[in-house]
């Protein structure tokens, strides 16, 4: 396959013969992001109830409508008086019905049912279902295999509005880590074989797994065209019950502050993979700059001498469309690949980059990463003082993903549960591993052959 560089079209979708613009749509979308930052947070249970619409091809036949959710259950029922109907409603409302109007979740088949207000969720969950889903087939939640045998929770599910089938969706966004999509498929096949975990621990699993995808694109992303070892490069998390969290930790160096350049370069780089897929966006899927880079490796001399003239031309236009750059400010980082036009890519790229942080198109370039960053704050990012923010996982989602690790094992040596969490995009520094040895054998988990560390499990639990 020859890789194109399609210089006419990169001057029509960014506008080069007007005023230029960024961010271009195109049919298959790399991040579900936009640069006006709305100062809300992602419902994340309206994401699970839209994913997993999307993950089995169903949608509710009406909104979810408490209300007459209840007035379904009543008129099922007898009552003597009116006073008793009353008491019995309000007692449906105070079980099944949460703060913020939805539905509680009582059941795995509930999880269809929360309503998608905001677009946002609805986005987000698309972005989720491409990246995570990743083109499997359909999948839904057994109504016969999971039963309740509580009446009330009974009645409240018959009184469920229908659900109906619906085509699948045309891809939205280009899995670009298909591995972490391979992962993310056996820990879900697994949780879903349990209903009450999976009812109230689902939103965590998706959670995580949004937070794995993006960070590990963002670092695959700032090695550019350079070949990467590891195809998951875990970040370094601390844990909830450590006392002394300090600067001078591996944890604080190769934590939150060693990725959050690459976050911070988000729309940069979704410019600049835009620029180098459009010439194959009617494929539905985009390149990876490694992808890119190999097929620029095995070019002919002609094809790579067209490539390298199409970019020189896309360098001129670009810094002659942004007159308001001072270009003659710009020190750019040499780049040292094999091929001369990687070399004149990452030029362009470091050209995009500098032109953001040094103009007013630097407020929308910041707004488009605080979607994510705003995430991170309310799930695994803490400030500690002056150690600065640090990435941190609490008690809840240390036993959650390590449920998850175990599975239905009886035990497992607890330094292969670390390798699962290398595995899945997480490493803990010494000090923070015996934090967690120490938790662990608080909450009897842990079961000693000898002193060794080979010799050490932890059991399941439930």
């Amino acid at each position: 396959m020859e890789y194109k560089f399609h210089l006419e079209t990169i001057i029509d979708k960014f506008k080069f013969n007007s005023s230029i613009r960024h961010n271009p749509k195109i049919p298959v979308e790399i991040l579900p992001y936009n640069t006006k930052f709305k100062e809300v947070q992602f419902n994340l249970k309206e994401v699970v109830s839209e994913f997993l619409r999307l993950v089995g091809q169903k949608k509710i036949s009406s909104e979810t409508n408490p209300e007459q959710l209840i007035e379904t259950v009543l008129k099922s029922i007898e009552f003597k008086d009116i006073n008793q109907k009353n008491e019995f409603k309000q007692m449906i409302k105070t079980l099944f019905i949460d703060e913020n109007n939805q539905l509680f979740l009582f059941h795995p088949q509930t999880l269809y049912y929360i309503n998608t207000v905001e677009n946002e969720n609805r986005k987000l969950a698309e972005f989720l279902y491409a990246v995570l889903w990743n083109g499997r087939a359909a999948w839904e939640i057994n109504k016969d295999e999971h039963q309740t045998d509580d009446l009330m929770s009974s009645l409240i599910f018959k009184a469920l509005p229908e659900l109906k089938s619906e085509e699948s969706q045309s891809q939205k966004f280009s899995a670009l880590i298909p591995e972490i999509s391979e992962l993310f498929a056996i820990d879900f096949e697994w949780l879903s074989t349990k209903q009450d975990l999976f009812t109230q621990q689902f939103e965590k699993l998706l959670s995580y797994y949004y937070f794995f995808y993006v960070t590990q694109l963002s670092r695959r992303n700032e090695a550019l065209f350079a070949t990467y070892e590891k195809s998951v490069v875990p970040i370094y998390f601390t844990f909830e019950e450590e006392e002394k969290l300090s600067k001078t930790r591996v944890s604080y160096e190769y934590g939150w502050k060693n990725i959050e350049r690459s976050i911070n370069r988000m729309f940069t780089h979704v410019n600049f993979l835009k620029m180098l897929n459009i010439s194959v966006e009617e494929t539905g899927e985009l390149l990876s700059y490694h992808e890119i880079a190999e097929m620029l490796r095995s070019g002919t001399y002609e094809e790579i001498s067209r490539i390298e003239e199409a970019i020189d031309k896309v360098i001129e236009q670009y810094g002659e469309g942004l007159s308001d750059v001072k270009w003659n400010q710009m020190n750019l980082n040499p780049a040292n690949y094999d091929l001369t036009v990687l070399n004149k890519l990452s030029t362009l790229f470091q050209m995009i980059d500098y032109q953001f942080n040094n103009s007013f198109r630097s407020k929308p370039y910041n707004e488009y990463k605080m979607w994510f960053t705003h995430f991170c704050q309310r799930t695994f990012l803490k400030s500690r003082g002056r150690s600065g923010k640090m990435l941190i996982l609490d008690t809840d989602y240390l036993l959650f993903l390590t449920k998850v690790i175990i599975k239905d094992e009886p035990k497992i040596r607890l330094k292969k549960l670390f390798e699962h969490f290398e595995v899945r995009g997480i490493i803990y520094d010494r000090d923070t591993q015996g934090s967690i040895i120490e938790y662990f054998e608080k909450l009897n988990l842990l079961e000693k052959k000898s002193d060794s560390g080979d010799a050490i499990y932890v059991k399941a639990f439930l």
